[in-house]
């Protein structure tokens, strides 16, 4: 901080602060993701109230509570009772996927999306979903053989539980994990991973971090996805990263291509 040192003390009280508000407590954001936060914020907070503030705003911005929630646990219980009914299961998983603002506007047309996107990235023995958010759903849209390991990773313990359950009853190994990709990535080798709608929220988190965070994901193919207009402020968001997108494939001998479907652009290196 520039005026008071931070302390021991100030970290511990503002995690559990944080940690113990009713919005959160559902969610279980991991410790090290707020000492992260604390650690990065310190150097510009004027003192511990204003650093608080700061990593409040942050984790607001991380766990994305305005893209909506859902009942978690009536959401087990529902799919439970149809997961071997094909079209019932179908639009539950189209109906949880309006929940999320972020997956709402991708539309219902997933088929065709995801025919596409398959196509181009070829057969997969695994795939990571990386920040996955409530994306999972469309597992059942993708047409994935039963033998596809799917991971995807979540900082939203509710949503990684419910999750984890449907990956896993659908028949798919892996399933979902909580966890923090960006200071603790998967280790895993995977034929491809998905990160949708992330990059934007990633660099407000810490400026400048994507080349470091695509360098520490462990796969064949990575797929970017970005909204081609900002849901916060209706600005482009595509051509700024798509320039450092193709930039870092360049630098790394990876091949980059590019397709758009609705409102979203999807890059894959």
């Amino acid at each position: 901080m520039n005026k008071e040192k931070i302390t021991a003390d100030t970290v511990t009280k503002i995690t559990k602060k944080i940690t113990s508000m009713p919005k959160y407590k559902d969610i279980e954001i991991p410790i090290e993701t707020i000492h992260s936060l604390i650690t990065q914020s310190a150097p510009v907070s004027k003192n511990p109230a204003d650093l608080e503030k700061r990593v409040r705003e942050k984790i607001h911005n991380i766990t994305a509570l305005y893209l909506g929630e859902i009942d978690y646990a009536k959401a087990i219980d529902e799919f439970r009772q149809i997961n071997h009914n094909p079209a019932s299961l179908e639009n539950f998983s189209l109906q949880k996927l309006t929940f999320h603002a972020s997956t709402k506007e991708r539309g219902q047309d997933l088929q065709a999306l995801y025919s596409q996107l398959i196509n181009r990235i070829g057969s997969c023995k695994n795939i990571a979903d990386l920040a996955c958010g409530l994306h999972p759903l469309g597992l059942i849209f993708m047409g994935l053989p039963k033998d596809t390991g799917y991971y995807a990773y979540d900082l939203n313990k509710a949503r990684v539980g419910f999750l984890d359950i449907y990956i896993k009853e659908l028949g798919y190994s892996g399933g979902c994990f909580h966890q923090d990709i960006l200071i603790n990535p998967p280790t895993t080798r995977f034929c491809a991973a998905f990160f949708f709608k992330e990059a934007h929220r990633f660099e407000k988190r810490q400026p400048g971090v994507m080349r470091g965070f695509l360098d520490s994901i462990n796969a064949d193919k990575i797929v970017v996805s970005l909204p081609l207009q900002s849901l916060g402020t209706g600005s482009g968001l595509s051509p700024k990263y798509e320039k450092n997108l193709y930039e870092y494939a360049v630098e790394n001998g990876r091949n980059f291509e590019s397709f758009t479907h609705g409102n979203e652009v999807f890059y894959i290196i």
